[in-house]
């Protein structure tokens, strides 16, 4: 408790040196899965090609190929492509994109039912979009008319969520876009290259992300401090008065990776996955289907399976990570049903499991693969180990190699109330564990091992 105490209590000084004195808080170690949630004026025309995950696509061709809906308004700036056709079509050549902000309703949005969503399928954390790359802001910023409680739902939705989440007791972060701001910038963005120099490059608009970033950590105290792809060149020095006004303010807040490298608590990966290619805490994000904002393009076909979901889960814990899974509501506020149905999927394993996710540490070894075929990851907490196999398995039995375990070893499947019969060769350091007829239904079970000694050989 002292040493909390210590935490709580440091002065950050707005130098580098104080700043990278930060440790990561252990709630967001713990915490392991969190909600991301786009919507925004884009959540209006609700539409992009839903052509695939970031980096099924050639960078070539992405940007006139984008999926993401949420980058409507760059992808009818192009002139060209699916976007571009559907917007001619369906609004006119000529309409501009801010009018979306006075056909933006949310009539049936209820922030007291998403945080209570939250709540049941498992969620330790919210991050929302307080601004994406088109400047509209989801809060009363005095920095711009340009806002939400001004023009179409004419609420704070900032704050509004904000509340509910936390008196749901999970914690609330936000989401800045800092280096892009389209209100700023007419020439569309076409290539990776593009997104370093078609930017805001004024003194003006650097003060403009300061300030209103400033603003949210007044106002709302986030938990997280989510940036996203960077930060205005000319105010990089601003960001070590931000972090450590926002450190002051929150000292067990978190800030992301995506400020131009130039601090970080934690790294992101955005849809691509591997093994271990992180030092340190990191956060995987991606949205259900191909999207972050709703593309009512979207259907089964590109929609993440809940097997897929479940092993996307366990793998980013088991090396290290947290999943921030993004949903993107409708404009009138409400979560299509197909994304409910994956959180409730997920929250309905992690009722079950969730004892092999939350609070745990990667283990020695991350991934294996059983005698019988099934792949396997591991996590552990205090003298406790979890095996979690990813099935569906056609064997009845689990048998893991290059095992030692005590003398005292319990065995049990999270969910079953009654310990796993299993035999053990110590000469072979191999176990085998039988499972519960059931299991074969399951898309991955965890196997709590309980011993005063377990290790990999």
């Amino acid at each position: 408790m002292e040493d909390s105490n210590m935490t709580l209590n440091k002065k950050y000084l707005p130098t580098w040196e104080s700043i990278r004195t930060h440790e990561l808080p252990k709630w967001y170690d713990d915490a392991k899965f969190g909600i991301f949630i786009h919507w925004g004026l884009y959540s209006v025309p609700a539409y992009a090609p839903p052509t695939g995950e970031l980096g099924s696509v050639d960078w070539s061709k992405w940007f006139y190929m984008n999926p993401y809906a949420e980058w409507y308004l760059n992808s009818i700036r192009l002139k060209s492509g699916d976007t571009w056709e559907y917007h001619k079509k369906k609004y006119g050549e000529n309409f501009d994109y801010e009018l979306f902000s006075y056909m933006w309703k949310a009539e049936r949005w209820n922030p007291n039912e998403w945080a209570q969503i939250f709540k049941e399928v498992g969620a330790r954390y919210v991050v929302l979009t307080t601004k994406h790359h088109d400047g509209f802001c989801l809060w009363p910023s005095r920095y711009t008319e340009y806002n939400s409680y001004l023009r179409g739902p004419k609420r704070d939705i900032v704050g509004e969520l904000t509340n509910a989440v936390r008196s749901q007791g999970i914690k609330m972060g936000l989401y800045y876009s800092g280096a892009l701001d389209w209100r700023f910038t007419e020439e569309p963005i076409t290539s990776l290259g593009d997104l370093l120099y078609i930017r805001p490059q004024t003194y003006a608009y650097a003060d403009y992300a300061y300030n209103q970033v400033m603003e949210l950590i007044d106002r709302y105290k986030p938990s997280i401090l989510w940036g996203d792809i960077g930060w205005p060149e000319k105010g990089r020095e601003d960001l070590k008065y931000i972090f450590a006004h926002y450190y002051n303010t929150v000292p067990e807040g978190v800030v992301n990776d995506r400020w131009d490298g130039v601090w970080k608590d934690f790294s992101t990966k955005e849809y691509q996955f591997s093994v271990s290619p992180i030092q340190g805490k990191w956060e995987m994000t991606r949205g259900i289907g191909f999207s972050f904002g709703y593309n009512a393009n979207e259907g089964p076909e590109h929609i993440i399976s809940e097997k897929d979901l479940v092993e996307l889960l366990v793998k980013t814990v088991a090396n290290g990570g947290n999943l921030l899974l993004n949903i993107g509501p409708r404009a009138d506020g409400t979560i299509p049903e197909l994304q409910l149905q994956r959180l409730r999927q997920l929250g309905d394993w992690l009722r079950i499991n969730g004892e092999a996710i939350y609070g745990t540490k990667p283990w020695i070894k991350t991934e294996s693969k059983t005698l019988e075929g099934n792949s396997v990851c591991f996590t552990s907490k205090d003298n406790n180990l979890y095996v979690i196999v990813l099935g569906p398995a056609e064997r009845k039995t689990v048998t893991l190699d290059e095992f030692i375990i005590g003398k005292d070893t319990r065995i049990q499947m999270l969910g079953v109330t009654q310990t796993l019969d299993f035999e053990y060769d110590a000469e072979a350091g191999r176990l085998t564990i039988n499972l519960p007829e059931d299991y074969q239904k399951m898309v991955a079970c965890a196997i709590k091992i309980t011993s005063d000694e377990f290790n990999n050989r």
